[in-house]
């Protein structure tokens, strides 16, 4: 009998227990503790990431336009938000792989000697609108259309990218730009 009794004591004062955890977290947790309409404290300012950067894979090139003699052409990209690009001061850099032999390769930023260069070009009377314009001048240009051992890539910094104010993107190495912007190789 003596041992109900114990067992009937514990359950009780379990069970108060009990009650008295459920009590006090319903107290705590209640919506109207803290400050009513105000704000939460301001957090610590983050950098701008690359969040806003483009970068296309390397592509072979395919003109849009060549000229009667063969030797000069154009590719059209077209830029997503190209005025917005323009207006915040972005920043496009293109380049091109000449791939030499197995793995062995070259990367040169464009300009490129006088055969490759690149303009950004809103020019609706000549059928280019809001593009990043990739140029090339050769004695026979459609011969760069089938070369698969040259591609080209683009990168696109926003100008509102804190990085890109501190950093001349144009002055760097390509193995510089890509780990400055943390893009993959």
């Amino acid at each position: 009998m003596k041992l109900t009794k114990t067992i009937k004591q514990t359950v009780k004062t379990t069970t108060y227990l009990m009650l008295a955890f459920v009590m006090a977290f319903t107290i705590s947790c209640s919506p109207e503790d803290g400050r009513d309409g105000l704000p939460g404290e301001q957090g610590p300012a983050g950098e701008d990431g690359n969040a806003n950067v483009v970068s296309s894979d390397w592509f072979q090139i395919q003109f849009d336009h060549t000229n009667g003699a063969n030797d000069y052409g154009y590719m059209a990209i077209d830029i997503p938000n190209y005025q917005e690009f323009i207006d915040n001061g972005g920043v496009a850099m293109m380049y091109v792989r000449q791939t030499l032999l197995g793995d062995e390769y070259i990367i040169y930023q464009l300009p490129y000697e006088d055969i490759f260069s690149f303009a950004l070009a809103n020019v609706p009377s000549e059928g280019v609108e809001n593009s990043l314009i990739l140029f090339a001048n050769q004695t026979d240009v459609s011969d760069l259309e089938t070369e698969p051992g040259l591609t080209f890539r683009y990168i696109l910094v926003p100008g509102n990218t804190t990085s890109k104010s501190q950093v001349n993107f144009e002055k760097m190495s390509y193995e510089d730009v890509i780990n400055q912007l943390g893009l993959d190789y």
